[in-house]
């Protein structure tokens, strides 16, 4: 074997040894955009999804692309350069050691990025950046990336860079003079597909095992009634586990002196972190300790809980054993999308089967995370790098939350302009196929709705829409309730309340109901349209469902209304008017039905009487 393959060789067993098939394509497909021409690629990889694999199955490929002549010479092996943008030295070594099979590859940080460039690429410039955990970086309270992009505008012209993060959403979007795309590295995008094994913040979500914690109640400390419950799960559980606290600084001790006072035993509780407020240091735990408690508590059939605080998140990994058998976990962060997913049910995500384990946390947060990585997937199957500021906004004004951590930014000027805000004209007809009505039946964890419909989408919107008023675990009455989410957006949702159930017009919700579907039930044809009435923004076209949800747990935003809420008269009635026995909540779903032509016809010859109009250069 001659040298050349020799050294191939080991690469190639370093890549089929150390990484998956589906980081292979991540890093495959990140070299493709470099050799369409990108000097630059952010890849958006989920949290604990294998994104130390991603950066060696990097550093290995950019070995294998070296000529023969180079890859055959000591002095030329140090070609990969990997910044870790957090100042821990922890996760610096935890890089190290997760790359260390690679050989070209040093490990370093911001902080020393130019000494590491003279003391470890005496020979040759880096070929190849990679820089883990880009969420980080450029705002005046963090890390900034101007050396960097100062070295590789005027010293190193050749060499590439690849952003990795699992909320790179501000590495995307935040505007200011350091952006990445200002740059002309002509940046692409890389959305890392995990394998069918790996469960993370969408499937947690889809498996219904977020747990709402809002403004009122995310204080660990004070939200009494989703405390016990939490507390209650840990004690209820019959074979070994563990629960993951994350409280503010000044909140550790008393987070633990509440578990005491519940009746946990003193050596269940484990508190990890440095100089906390009220605690001597004898009493706090590091991570690696607390793993070797985990242990030797299993040797015991025992659980425990490790009560964390603000900054343990991002890079930390428990490992699969141990996520396998999570219990529960708390989160009081609320601060932004990054923050909440970086935190506690982000360290839960990987490739594991734990579909029982409950994460209290900011549903809002995760909905608006699953949303953006929706996007940013069909941004990368498109091969399109555009909107996603707009988009990005939008999102987080839908859910009213905070978008992003701090990161790099790009120009707005690259972007082109989105509006999801402006009228659209609904000039397609629909006709409605069928209907159905169910109870709620919310007191039912499942229920078996096949006896009402077999339709897979009406089944769907029925269980999509429980979702939502079981997202706290228990209903309660709750204002400004919506199907967020583009996963979601197919479905138009009326939640009737009080104010809106019955008013004595033809207009309010009870009317309405009952005047579509008698005229369905007496085969007469409703346009589809008339029942959606869209609002701005939407047209009937995508919409497949059409959802009333009477119950007694929609509550008005009118304070002053007469009634805000249906009380259980209202609800005897409406099951009465649709001969269902009574329950507090009951679903109306209208199916749309075939697009009609000559409907469609009718409606553009109202919209355009006038030969002026049709012709005006005003017209949109």
């Amino acid at each position: 074997m001659s040298k050349t393959d020799k050294h191939r060789s080991i690469v190639r067993k370093t890549l089929s040894k150390h990484t998956y098939e589906h980081q292979r394509q991540a890093a495959e497909r990140t070299f493709s955009k470099f050799q369409n021409g990108a000097r630059a690629v952010v890849i958006a990889a989920e949290m604990q999804s294998g994104k130390s694999g991603i950066a060696l199955a990097l550093a290995s490929m950019q070995r294998l692309s070296l000529s023969d002549e180079i890859l055959c010479q000591r002095k030329y092996l140090k070609d990969t350069l990997y910044l870790v943008t957090m100042a821990d030295v922890a996760l610096q070594e935890q890089a190290k050691n997760d790359l260390a099979t690679c050989h070209n590859v040093v490990v370093s940080n911001f902080t020393h990025f130019e000494s590491c460039l003279k003391g470890e690429f005496k020979f040759q410039a880096p070929k190849l950046i990679i820089i883990d955990e880009c969420h980080y970086g450029s705002a005046t309270d963090s890390v900034r990336y101007a050396k960097v992009f100062d070295y590789l505008e005027n010293i190193n012209l050749e060499c590439r860079i690849a952003f990795v993060s699992a909320t790179p959403f501000s590495a995307l979007y935040a505007a200011s003079d350091d952006s990445i795309l200002r740059h002309n590295f002509h940046t692409a995008l890389v959305f890392h597909k995990t394998s069918n094994e790996y469960h993370g913040i969408r499937e947690m979500h889809r498996h219904q095992q977020i747990v709402k914690l809002d403004e009122n109640n995310r204080d660990f400390c004070d939200a009494l009634f989703l405390r016990k419950r939490f507390i209650r799960q840990f004690q209820e559980r019959e074979r070994s586990g563990w629960s993951l606290i994350r409280v503010p600084t000044s909140q550790a001790k008393q987070a633990r002196d509440i578990l005491l006072e519940s009746g946990i035993e003193s050596e269940q509780i484990h508190i990890i972190g440095q100089k906390l407020v009220g605690l001597e240091d004898h009493e706090l735990c590091s991570l690696e300790d607390f793993k070797r408690e985990y242990e030797t508590a299993k040797l015991f059939d025992d659980k425990l809980i490790a009560i964390t605080v603000a900054g343990f998140r991002a890079g930390v990994n428990f490992g699969q054993e141990m996520k396998e058998n999570l219990i529960n976990s708390w989160d009081s962060s609320i601060s932004n999308i990054a923050a909440v997913v970086q935190a506690n049910v982000g360290r839960a995500c990987g490739y594991h089967n734990n579909t029982t384990a409950t994460h209290y946390t900011n549903l809002d947060s995760v909905r608006a995370y699953g949303e953006l990585l929706d996007f940013l997937e069909d941004q990368d199957e498109r091969q399109e790098f555009q909107g996603i500021r707009e988009k990005f906004e939008d999102i987080c004004e839908r859910y009213e939350i905070r978008g992003f951590d701090r990161g790099t930014s790009v120009t707005p000027a690259a972007l082109i302009e989105v509006s999801s805000k402006r009228k659209l004209v609904d000039k397609r007809i629909y006709l409605t196929q069928s209907y159905v009505v169910v109870p709620g039946k919310l007191d039912q964890e499942q229920y078996d709705y096949t006896r009402y419909t077999q339709d897979p989408d009406l089944l769907e919107g029925i269980r999509l829409i429980r979702e939502e008023l079981l997202a706290d675990g228990e209903p309660y009455r709750k204002q400004g309730r919506a199907l967020r989410g583009e996963y979601q957006n197919w479905i138009k949702a009326q939640w009737v309340n009080g104010a809106t159930y019955d008013d004595g017009t033809p207009s309010c919700a009870k009317s309405r109901s009952v005047y579509f579907t008698q005229q369905l039930s007496q085969g007469e044809q409703v346009e589809f349209n008339t029942i959606v009435k869209p609002g701005g923004g939407e047209i009937t076209e995508n919409k497949r469902v059409m959802a009333s949800i009477f119950s007694t747990y929609n509550l008005s935003r009118q304070k002053d209304a007469f009634k805000r809420a249906m009380d259980q008269a209202d609800m005897e009635e409406i099951c009465g008017l649709f001969n269902l026995e009574y329950d507090n909540t009951l679903i109306l779903l209208y199916k749309r039905g075939n697009y009609s032509q000559s409907l469609s016809d009718d409606k553009l010859e109202i919209q355009q009487p006038g030969h002026i109009r049709h012709k005006s250069v005003y017209q949109n």
